[in-house]
């Protein structure tokens, strides 16, 4: 029963592209929120069904597509570590092609806390060159949940050394975005 619910509402959701309505995807996350309170697995299948909207430039471009990462990250304890790694590409493409600049932010956030490796440090620091300005003032703040989330040093370092670097950015806002996360992170600026 549960398993058509979830395939329902991926319907609904890709029904939002055609319909441009915003609003019905806010209401299909929430129904989706309480389904997945009341089953331990999502069923097979629906997570391909989100990472194919993930992936798809017309929902993407939604203002509201956002909220379908802040779904994921509350329910991150659904993803298997296979499903994780697999994840990680789609994440790092999304960044700089959602509606709403709280897609950035919130993959960022994924980004940062939940793959505190050299392969999401190389992801993050393609972005720092490749990423719209108004995106790329929310690297400092995946950057720093990077560096306080990892538990290699060295990471870390690399981390730091690439805030300081968007420091010397031409953008007053990115340099100061990077000011923030490096004095959070304990280290002074100039």
């Amino acid at each position: 029963m549960h398993g058509t619910e979830f395939q329902l509402s991926l319907e609904r959701l890709r029904e939002c592209i055609r319909s441009r309505d915003n609003d019905e995807i806010e209401n299909v996350l929430s129904d989706l929120d309480s389904l997945t309170i009341e089953v331990e697995r999502w069923p097979t299948g629906f997570l391909d069904g989100l990472v194919g909207l993930m992936k798809d430039p017309n929902f993407l471009g939604l203002t509201n597509s956002w909220k379908l990462f802040y779904f994921l990250e509350s329910n991150w304890e659904q993803v298997s570590e296979h499903e994780k790694e697999r994840l990680r590409e789609v994440l790092g493409e999304a960044f700089d092609n959602c509606g709403d600049w709280m897609g950035a932010f919130v993959i960022g956030e994924i980004l940062g806390e939940h793959y505190t490796d050299e392969v999401t440090l190389a992801i993050l620091t393609t972005l720092a060159k490749t990423a719209s300005l108004l995106n790329m003032q929310l690297l400092p703040h995946a950057l720093e949940h990077f560096a306080k989330a990892t538990h290699h040093e060295a990471l870390k370092g690399l981390a730091i050394q690439q805030l300081q670097e968007l420091g010397k950015n031409d953008s007053e806002e990115v340099r100061e975005e990077a000011f923030v996360s490096l004095a959070k992170l304990g280290v002074r600026t100039n």
